[in-house]
C-alpha cells in the first residue's frame, strides 16, 4: 500500500518525535512518502497530487484545518483518508 503522510508542523499537536514514530510505524509494512505543508491550501494540493499518482491512503498529522484541506483535495478520488 502506498501512503502519503501529510504533516503540518505548525499544528500545536505535532512534534518531531510524533512524526518520526508514526512514519516509522507506517513504513514497517507500507511504502510511505512524507510531505510537509508550507502554506494555506497546500495540503489540498498535495493530497490531490498523491491521489492522481496512485497513492492508496493519505494519513494526516496536523490539525482540523489540515484534515479539512486533505479531505477537499481527495474528494471525488478513490484515495482513502486517515486522520
Amino acid at each position: 500500500m502506498r501512503i502519503l503522510l501529510l504533516v503540518n508542523e505548525s499544528a500545536s499537536s505535532v512534534t518531531a518525535r510524533t512524526r518520526v514514530l508514526i512514519q516509522a510505524a507506517l513504513a514497517e509494512h507500507h511504502e510511505v512518502e512524507l510531505a510537509m505543508t508550507s502554506r494555506r491550501g497546500h495540503a489540498s494540493r498535495l493530497a490531490r497530487g498523491a491521489a492522481s499518482t496512485g497513492t492508496d491512503l493519505v494519513a494526516v498529522l496536523g490539525g482540523d484545518g489540515t484534515l479539512n484541506e486533505a479531505a477537499n483535495g481527495l474528494a471525488g478520488t478513490d484515495c482513502a483518508l486517515a486522520p
